[in-house]
């Protein structure tokens, strides 16, 4: 019957879900007591009152009522008082949980392969970590938590109601059961399809609500955004209508609900009447059997929901072990004849031109590429038979056209995706399996649409180094021309950026995360167009830079469109196809994958390969 409302897959999922949420199970159980303690309240409150008005009409002597009057306050106190520490409890378990989860999530896309990340949508990422977190933590409180509270309240107002008359009790306990089964049974399996769309559509508008909130602006000029708009209600009119959908059987649970209320009173009063008459069951006995189920219900009203959620969850933990079970890039140590000295570890707190480089006296950092093809994925090559080694005190500038496959090559060689064919190696380890904590000591990438965070000037420099001071980081943002927009703005260091540098112009975003990426211990840099957003001559500035960077005990590698400022790269590399023209402004229209065609000094290039050489002569 289960597997009707939640097939195999589903159970195990939610069932490894459970286990990442680090139950509390001590707390859990205090939360079950504390729940039972409030409907068991209730009940106690029933029936003593039940008794007590039944006796009081018999005009008894006053203090033959008080126990039970103070029993009536104490019961009435004890529900709000047990509800309140239930909820405490059982929301500390929860969220301590989701919190686990949420944690082991991210650790585990930080080390997933890049083509789970970036086959990912944004709006998708959110839901995942967000809302399916939400709701795989709401099972603890809406669905095992009322589960285990009315198991325990059930059993004790049968008891109860047993202990007074058997007949009526094992009445009472098959009417709790017809509540408790049937009622979540339908609502879990009328909901199913209903609940399931709605996950599929709610992360689908958190997609759409996604792009407009980030792209409002040229949505607005393009003219498309009152399109979008418009889709997006649609898809809430859609969600609406599933949930309308899914209301009817838990209407229809409700109803069964009443029903087995309705026999249990019915047949308390009926046989209870009898029992009265053939002195079985005294008058007050037979008020208290009547009037007690009334409270004993309340255990069962929240399984029809308690059901829907574990539907809702199961789903919610598919989607959360669909992204945990895709293995990380399987962690490989660095090459053991290097010693752990030829790391960098600390920092120059000169503020020279040369700032914050690591101390690499000893340094034999190195990154090897052998006959490297590169490709997405599960997608055809875009480049092959690359050749290159870089190491300390070197610098290589890759060129070539839009497009042909550069900034694919620098995820290759930081290990994001494993190389098709060839080795890229790391220290003598390949580059795809070395665990990331590791390789962000030898080497540090930054893409050129790495992201700005929505904190602080410092704290988005810190991300490459926890330890860096504000002394330090004002020196890189010097060194990458950002003095002057430092000293305007209204908090220095402290000054918030927007999220993902809405607030500032793509210039400066850039040179922020060439700060970023100096500001990292790691001897060797990957930087993708370091110059892109500025102007000519900024642009050629800050790229000599960087490239004399590696005389002073780094190994730089970037990807640029410039090529006047690549007179201090100590090799340039040019990617291209057969046929191709000349180097720049172009977008690659391939039909092979590329490969180098021509490498050498900036000199060599301009001498010996005249798309270079006119390509340098359009920059003026």
């Amino acid at each position: 019957m289960l597997e009707k409302v939640l097939p195999k897959v589903e159970r195990k999922a939610l069932k490894n879900a459970l286990g990442l949420l680090e139950i509390d199970k001590l707390r859990f159980t205090w939360s079950v007591m504390f729940g039972a303690g409030a409907i068991g309240s209730g009940i106690g409150l029933g029936a003593v009152s039940a008794w007590l008005i039944a006796r009081a009409a018999q005009l008894p002597p006053v203090l033959d009522l008080s126990v039970a009057a103070t029993s009536v306050r104490a019961f009435g106190v004890g529900k709000a008082v047990f509800r309140y520490l239930e909820r405490i409890s059982s929301h500390w378990v929860a969220l301590k949980g989701m919190s686990a989860i949420r944690t082991r999530l991210y650790a585990h896309l930080s080390q997933a392969p890049t083509n789970l990340t970036s086959s990912l949508k944004r709006g998708d990422i959110l839901a995942r970590t967000g809302n399916d977190v939400d709701t795989l933590g709401d099972v603890v409180i809406k669905s095992l938590l009322p589960l285990a509270v009315a198991t325990v309240t059930a059993t004790i107002g049968t008891l109860i109601v047993g202990f007074i008359s058997p007949l009526i009790g094992l009445i009472l306990g098959c009417c709790l059961l017809l509540s408790g089964l049937i009622g979540p049974y339908l609502a879990m399996r009328g909901a199913r399809e209903s609940e399931i769309a709605q996950i599929a559509q709610k992360t689908e508008l958190n997609i759409w609500a996604l792009t407009m909130l980030e792209h409002a602006t040229e949505l607005r000029v393009n003219g498309k955004l009152p399109a979008l708009t418009t889709q997006a209600t649609q898809i809430e009119d859609k969600i609406q209508q599933h949930r309308d959908r899914s209301a009817l059987p838990r209407a229809i649970a409700t109803v069964i609900e009443i029903l087995a209320l309705g026999i249990s009173v019915v047949a308390a009063l009926l046989i209870g009447t009898y029992q009265v008459a053939h002195g079985d069951l005294s008058a007050i006995g037979l008020v208290v059997c009547t009037l007690t189920p009334l409270a004993a219900f309340e255990a069962t009203q929240r399984l029809p929901e308690a059901g829907v959620q574990l539907v809702r969850s199961a789903r919610a933990a598919l989607r959360i072990m669909d992204l945990l079970e895709v293995t990380p890039s399987t962690p490989a140590t660095l090459n053991t004849n290097q010693e752990k000295s030829s790391l960098p570890t600390s920092y120059s707190n000169s503020a020279s031109s040369a700032a914050l480089l690591p101390d690499t006296k000893q340094n034999s950092a190195q990154l090897v590429v052998k006959d490297l093809s590169l490709a997405w994925p599960n997608h055809t090559p875009i480049a092959h038979d690359i050749n290159l080694s870089l190491s300390i005190g070197k610098s290589i500038a890759i060129v070539g056209k839009s497009g042909i496959g550069k900034s694919t090559l620098l995820y290759t060689l930081a290990g994001l995706i494993p190389p098709q064919q060839g080795t890229v190696l790391v220290n003598g380890a390949p580059a795809h399996t070395i665990a990331r904590s590791e390789i962000s000591q030898t080497l540090t990438f930054t893409a050129e649409d790495a992201h700005i965070f929505g904190t602080t000037v410092l704290e988005n420099l810190r991300v490459a180094n926890g330890e860096l001071t504000p002394e330090q980081a004002k020196i890189l943002l010097t060194q990458v021309g950002l003095a002057k927009w430092l000293s305007e703005l209204p908090e220095g260091l402290d000054t918030m950026i927007g999220t993902d540098a809405r607030s500032i112009s793509g210039g400066q975003r850039r040179r922020l995360l060439v700060a970023r990426a100096l500001a990292s211990p790691a001897p060797i840099l990957l930087l993708d167009e370091p110059g892109e957003h500025l102007d000519a001559h900024t642009a050629d500035t800050l790229i000599r830079d960087l490239l004399q960077l590696s005389k002073l005990g780094r190994a730089i590698l970037l990807v640029t469109h410039r090529l006047t400022p690549l007179d201090a790269a100590d090799e340039v590399i040019i990617l291209g196809t057969p046929n191709s023209s000349n180097i720049e402004n172009q977008t690659a229209h391939h039909t092979s994958a590329c490969t180098v065609v021509a490498r050498g000094t900036h000199a060599e290039l301009q001498e010996k390969v005249a798309e270079y050489s006119w390509s340098v002569a359009q920059e003026g």
